[in-house]
């Protein structure tokens, strides 16, 4: 056993020997062509890059996961950043609101200035991971029947060492209005839309429900993006008794929980399911090697305490208390529901984000050495398994970007990504921005640029295509 374990810790050290070289390359030429982004430091973490630095030695936290956190901190928009300017939109345009303030009369939507931009504080069970910060979510008013709900990214927390490494946001950060929440760009389809967003300081892809003794000295942190998001819910279906427009997204750990939250926000939502888009940006949920997503989502699932949660049926609810619940299932499921609604998912073939979190949950849940490997070419392949059975349902569509980008609805790379580059330096068509919107004209179901290789479960990927190819079967929908 002890030979075993030097092995593992021998290869594991060549594997982030291997990451770390990819993260000083900056992506390789995808980073010569679009420019290597500096590093963004999370405004208002505990744990930023410097405690990392010393979870090492001197902090005494177990470092397994400390390359990772490292990488991590050298990327942007994996966690919201409040930049200087958003700081100055906040204190020019924002306006506070809490709802179980009786003088306030719940913070109605009809007593809202469309130029000012509100934080509505929910109170009751709704919660973030560092107790100091009340959980709120942002309205920036727009017209009444268009409404565009973005569920916020920022990482995950799963043990004591995820959070005390700061992989997931803990205090309620609004972030920038960039992106499809830019109200100021005449490019941007949404801009006359009502924006909400539902921030994001659950650390659980905002569907946890439970407390765990994750604090400094063994204190319990609450858990709760299940209330967070139940809170923002039920104030929008108070506000908004006929839509004629909903735009449903969210990206990294957002993106999931748009996949989660799907089915219930159309099943209860007035608005016709033509008139509905749901965007998931930047995170598919691709685990590695494919046996493990089962017992990886299982043991996530329980951390968490989703199975009881309501935005399951029954019959997934017993799924889950059993094992046998896969968010991709689940999400597949919401898209044969609701066959008139449009699923538009936008994703990088080599979404280094994505994979660094897969290779720590992996090292979590199974402490899997192969998981812990995976490579971009692995990564990509399953991610193509996993479009190919979502792409079975004909309102389904999908948006692939060559490199390692992480995340596009929320930042200016949404206005000028084409399929070839994430800053658009390297041609390719249509825009991203004018693939989102649902036409007319009607917009392509699979949008990838590339040599057309077949992928299949037994075949490995295919040899010296990287991830700048295309999936054969996709393509064949085009």
């Amino acid at each position: 056993m002890a030979r075993y374990a030097a092995l593992r810790s021998v290869a594991a050290s060549l594997a982030l020997s291997h990451l770390f070289a990819l993260a000083a390359a900056g992506g390789g030429s995808e980073a010569a062509v679009c420019g290597a982004s500096s590093r963004q430091d999370c405004a208002g973490e505990e744990t930023g890059l410097l405690q990392v630095a010393r979870a090492d030695g001197e902090s005494g936290i177990p470092n397994k996961y400390t390359p990772y956190a490292r990488q991590l901190y050298t990327i942007p928009d994996w966690l919201p950043v409040m930049e200087p300017e958003h700081y100055d939109l906040m204190e020019r345009l924002g306006r506070n609101c809490s709802l179980s303030d009786p003088e306030r009369e719940g913070c109605p939507f009809s007593g809202m200035n469309k130029d000012n931009i509100y934080n509505l504080f929910p109170g009751g069970k709704s919660a973030c991971l560092c107790s100091s910060s009340p959980y709120y979510f942002q309205v920036k008013p727009g017209a009444a029947d268009k409404l565009l709900l973005f569920f916020q990214g920022g990482g995950a927390c799963w043990d004591q060492l995820s959070f005390a490494l700061g992989l997931c946001t803990k205090s309620a950060t609004p972030g920038g209005w960039n992106g499809l929440l830019n109200f100021t760009r005449d490019d941007n389809p949404y801009r006359d839309y009502t924006m909400i967003k539902v921030l994001y300081c659950s650390g659980d892809m905002h569907a946890g429900n439970t407390e765990r003794p994750w604090g400094k000295h063994g204190e319990t942190v609450q858990v709760r993006g299940y209330e967070n998001t139940v809170a923002v819910l039920n104030w929008v279906l108070a506000n908004f008794p006929q839509l004629s427009e909903l735009r449903l997204a969210g990206d990294s750990a957002g993106s999931l929980g748009v996949q989660w939250w799907a089915r219930r926000v159309l099943a209860k939502f007035p608005v016709r399911e033509a008139k509905a888009v749901v965007i998931p940006d930047s995170f598919a949920g691709v685990l590695f090697p494919p046996c493990a997503d089962g017992r990886t989502e299982t043991y996530l699932f329980k951390v968490f305490n989703m199975c009881g949660d309501d935005a399951l049926t029954p019959e997934e609810r017993e799924q889950c208390r059993r094992g046998k619940l896969l968010l991709g299932d689940m999400f597949q499921q919401t898209i044969e529901t609701y066959p008139s609604a449009q699923f538009a998912m936008i994703n990088s073939k080599d979404d280094i984000v994505q994979r660094l979190f897969a290779k720590v949950f992996e090292l979590s849940a199974e402490h899997s050495l192969k998981g812990a490997l995976m490579t971009g070419e692995q990564y990509y392949k399953q991610l193509n398994l996993l479009v190919q059975m979502w792409s079975e349902n004909a309102n389904y569509r999908v948006y692939l970007v060559d490199g390692t980008r992480h995340t596009y609805t929320q930042t200016k790379y949404v206005f000028v990504a084409t399929p070839l580059s994430y800053c658009g330096k390297l041609g390719g068509h249509p825009l991203l921005i004018d693939w989102i919107p649902c036409g007319p004209p009607a917009p392509k179901r699979v949008v990838c640029l590339g040599k057309k290789e077949v992928v299949a479960p037994l075949l490995p990927p295919p040899r010296h295509a990287g991830t700048t190819y295309c999936d054969a079967k996709l393509l064949a929908l085009l």
